[in-house]
């Protein structure tokens, strides 16, 4: 009894000694190196948003930002990783809109839950654009759908894949227009995109960044903004909203910063100061503005709000378009 009673209290002794470590451990937070897991593909915005912020927060942290690709399943592989990973601060996501809103609309089972990722920052937020293919007739958003409507079965829209945010932005626009189109998905934006400048398809629901190189070469066309208001840099272009569609209109692709489940408040709010530091340096909103994206930032609570209001919008608008989970 009595060397069972001294194992008990140096059990005691020693699990109590564990929660000043850990305190400590939140205290010095971050002491080595971040990885941010990127969902997508290699060279995609998402991942050369957070390569911008990485420099800073080096500097400002004396930690670097490891970015780590982990494409596959519309983002779900990714998000499966971090979703698994230890909620210590060290192993974080740049998600953009599927995993963490279409996803569990298009998909009929998941081995993560959105809803319980941590909220960190907003990333980056750009409009997505009506791409139309160069060569394809007429000058307006208008001339589109009249070549869909003589062209039934025969108009070809792109997509990085089935149940990304360009995928229902597509649908949504045939369910409106009363179109007949054809979905051909393809590995990313960027394979998309040239696609479209081949000729492979005859329009995308792109983000902006995506298309506005060609777009200034006048190698493909933009008929519509799916931004509150026009681009900065296509105020020539008007948005949906301007051409008379509803508010389920107003398009973008964002991407935020989340955790694990259950990571400590302390850390989250810390890298959430960092991150917000970093977006009011002019250095840093000039490089987001070369790659077509408005910087993000913001409380991890409105972070938290935007993506419920995400969800419940989409949630509808995948109920009153029959869109079916695969």
């Amino acid at each position: 009894m009595r060397r069972a009673w001294r194992s008990l209290v140096l059990a005691c002794v020693a699990g109590c000694a564990g929660f000043p470590a850990l305190s400590q451990d939140t205290a010095s937070y971050p002491n080595k190196p971040i990885t941010i897991v990127n969902p997508g593909t290699s060279g995609g915005s998402v991942e050369l948003q957070v390569r911008i912020l990485a420099d800073g927060f080096r500097e400002r942290t004396g930690q670097p930002i490891i970015v780590t690709n982990r494409p596959g399943a519309m983002g779900s592989t990714g998000a499966t990783f971090v979703y698994r990973a230890p909620p210590d601060g060290y192993t974080l996501l740049a998600s953009p809109n599927s995993p963490m809103v279409f996803n569990p609309l298009t998909r009929k089972s998941l081995s993560y839950e959105p809803t319980k990722l941590t909220p960190i920052t907003l990333l980056g937020v750009q409009p997505l654009v009506m791409g139309v293919r160069g060569n394809l007739p007429g000058h307006s958003l208008n001339d589109l759908i009249a070549y869909a409507k003589a062209n039934p079965g025969k108009t070809y829209y792109g997509s990085q894949g089935v149940g990304g945010g360009n995928h229902m932005a597509a649908m949504l626009f045939g369910k409106h227009t009363g179109t007949d189109l054809k979905h051909v998905p393809f590995p990313g934006a960027g394979p998309a995109g040239q696609g479209l400048l081949k000729g492979e398809i005859d329009f995308f629901m792109a983000p902006l960044a995506v298309l506005l190189p060609s777009y200034r070469n006048k190698e493909v066309k933009i008929f519509a903004v799916g931004g509150k208001e026009r681009a900065k840099d296509v105020p020539e272009v008007p948005t949906f909203r301007e051409l008379g569609y509803p508010e389920d209109f107003i398009l973008t692709v964002w991407s935020v910063i989340v955790g694990p489940p259950g990571m400590p408040s302390e850390i989250s709010e810390k890298l959430n100061a960092h991150f917000n530091a970093l977006f009011q340096d002019s250095k840093v909103q000039e490089r987001f503005k070369l790659i077509g994206v408005d910087p993000g930032g913001g409380s991890t609570k409105e972070l938290a709000d935007m993506l419920a209001r995400e969800t419940k919008t989409w949630t509808r608008v995948a109920e009153e378009n029959n869109i079916e989970k695969e």
